[in-house]
């Protein structure tokens, strides 16, 4: 059944994704042919924007799955989804399987969107793409290929971990015991979440023993110790502590399991 209910979800939103999608496709080619033109005082301010809007997208784009992710669970749709012989947990995970993907599918025409930009600049400018963008990758020139991969990978589960959330936030507040607050009780949940996560990243950050130092190799030394022995002085922390990578996503996990069981056994529709 979750196979199905992708499916589903998948070709429901398919329609609207291809033209938001195909709409930045556009902008993107026009913004980069204005770019290699190099018309003075029109493609640097060109750029900036382009760039701005790559930027963005995938945060529109999570914006507007949450969105309907409520709507189709909790608005008039929803009537329609609760009635379905699926339980809390298939229609959880086929939903947010979905919401990835459409977020990862936007990530990556973000990121295309910004090489064709820089690749148009560089034209303009008569250099190299790899000299134009020199500047952005010396800040991991250092480290090995290995571990900025895995920080890549890292931040893309952090990054989803946070829609995981967001749409457990939902759900949990739908219950009906939270009924009498129409949307205030996700909007508390959301501040509470926030709070939660603040306080997740910092023990992670310092207290875990995982770290990554300064030449970008993994270490199991805690970044508290370090800090501490720099403390006063003009030194820096010679580690940097990574392990809000996993707090963060294990609680991301048990807000999905409680919204699983929310829209299974306390979902109430208004």
């Amino acid at each position: 059944m979750y196979a199905k209910l992708l499916a589903y979800e998948i070709r429901s939103r398919a329609v609207a994704d291809g033209r938001s999608f195909g709409a930045f496709i556009a902008v993107i080619a026009v913004a980069a042919g204005i770019v290699a033109a190099g018309l003075p005082g029109i493609s640097g301010s060109t750029a900036v924007l382009a760039y701005a809007l790559c930027a963005l997208t995938p945060v529109a784009c999570a914006i507007a799955a949450l969105a309907d992710y409520w709507k189709t669970l909790y608005g008039q749709r929803g009537y329609f989804t609760m009635s379905l012989p699926i339980s809390g947990k298939v229609i959880f995970w086929a939903k947010n399987t979905r919401i990835m993907i459409e977020c990862l599918l936007a990530l990556v025409l973000a990121v295309g969107g910004m090489l064709a930009v820089a690749s148009a600049a560089a034209w303009s400018d008569g250099i190299s793409l790899a000299e134009y963008t020199a500047g952005p990758r010396s800040l991991v020139a250092g480290m090995p290929t290995s571990t900025v991969v895995l920080m890549i990978a890292a931040q893309l589960i952090l990054a989803m971990s946070w829609l995981v959330q967001g749409s457990a936030v939902m759900s949990i507040g739908a219950e009906g015991r939270f009924n009498h607050m129409g949307f205030g009780a996700p909007i508390i949940g959301f501040v509470l979440v926030y709070i939660v996560n603040q306080v997740l990243s910092t023990v992670g950050t310092f207290f875990l023993p995982l770290s990554v130092t300064t030449d970008g190799h993994f270490s199991t030394e805690i970044m508290w110790t370090s800090y501490l022995a720099t403390m006063g002085t003009d030194g820096h922390p010679n580690v940097i502590g990574i392990g809000s990578y996993i707090l963060v996503p294990l609680f991301a996990l048990i807000l999905g399991l409680w919204a699983s069981r929310s829209i299974e056994k306390h979902t109430s529709l208004r």
